[in-house]
């Protein structure tokens, strides 16, 4: 009896330790995961499953928007070759270096014009802005699309030459990947990443301020603000542009020297790369992307014949952007 009643007391003992260890277990799994409370990422989650292509046009501008610190460890030009850039940022850091490319390219060959023969002329073709746009999508599976936005009346026509060369109200080419997993001609149903379609977001109807790119109404147009208007023409300044130099040594070893406006320098603040806030591409893709804006600089107005009316101003900005689901967000913003 005493041998029983002793192994009695103590599997009550062991049981007592057992359901005081579970409860234990069970009051701080509690204390941290709470029904009612949600972490970050829930949020981020949540406000991304809200909006998609049906209510977009009726949510308010700031549900299209996520907060900038969604994304986080962003490339920046001061740190390159400072701090490392981790694994899983590298595309951002292509995206970063694709705009900024762009905006020196854009700058140059739009200023080129005045190292030649005036009689001629140099201006890419419209075309060639559509294409341009075209090869920075194929340039990387993880840039989702690319587009040149130009300010109101700055976008000169190449056809024409001379002082009564008129401008385009609006002129903004775009491409973006397309999914074509439902093509009649897929019969995997397997999106090949390889269809782009192109537009010109500034051919509208006149007066029609929700397609117009450059008023409030666009909602989602942060890129275009972040740079544009630029008021420097009207202030008459001169000197707010940075200047660089490309030096070329041809075939025949003789020099010649370009120097042209571009962006902010690297060492300027807030630098070349602006960043916009990962945002709804309502009414475009219905996706969510994150863009690297650099602004594109030119002479402006053209063809006067006096340069010193003419001022180095940002005309246009250059936009590349990728997919948000395509980025490791950060969870503890």
């Amino acid at each position: 009896m005493k041998i029983l009643l002793r192994v009695s007391v103590m599997s009550v003992v062991l049981v007592g330790m057992m359901v005081s260890y579970i409860l234990a277990q069970e009051s701080a799994r509690d204390s941290f995961f709470l029904k009612d409370q949600l972490d970050p990422f829930d949020e981020i989650s949540m406000k991304i499953n809200e909006v998609n292509e049906e209510n977009c046009g009726i949510k308010h501008v700031s549900d299209l928007y996520l907060n900038k610190d969604t994304v986080s460890h962003i490339p920046d030009i001061k740190e390159i070759n400072i701090n490392p850039v981790f694994p899983n940022r590298t595309d951002i850091l292509h995206l970063h270096n694709m705009a900024l490319s762009r905006s020196f390219f854009f700058s140059f060959i739009l200023q080129s014009r005045f190292y030649r023969n005036p009689n001629d002329t140099y201006d890419p073709g419209l075309m060639y802005y559509y294409l341009s746009t075209v090869a920075d999508v194929a340039s990387n599976p993880k840039i989702n699309a690319s587009a040149i936005y130009f300010s109101p009346n700055m976008a000169y026509s190449p056809s024409y030459k001379g002082f009564s060369n008129l401008t385009f109200p609006l002129f903004a080419p775009r491409t973006y990947r397309a999914d074509d997993y439902n093509d009649p001609i897929h019969l995997e149903r397997i999106s090949t990443l390889n269809m782009f379609i192109s537009k010109d977001l500034g051919a509208i109807p006149e007066n029609s301020l929700g397609e117009n790119y450059t008023t409030d109404f666009y909602r989602i147009n942060e890129w275009y603000k972040i740079w544009l208007p630029d008021d420097a023409h009207n202030k008459g300044q001169q000197d707010t542009k940075t200047v660089y130099d490309v030096r070329i040594r041809f075939a025949n070893n003789t020099n010649v020297t370009f120097a042209f406006h571009g962006p902010p320098g690297a060492e300027e603040f807030p630098g070349p790369v602006n960043w916009t806030r990962p945002y709804f591409d309502c009414g475009r893709s219905n996706t969510w992307k994150f863009a690297a804006v650099v602004p594109i600089a030119d002479i402006y107005p053209r063809q006067t014949q006096f340069r010193h009316i003419e001022f180095p101003t940002y005309t246009a900005v250059s936009v590349l952007e990728m997919n948000f689901d395509r980025i490791d967000i950060n969870q503890c913003p």
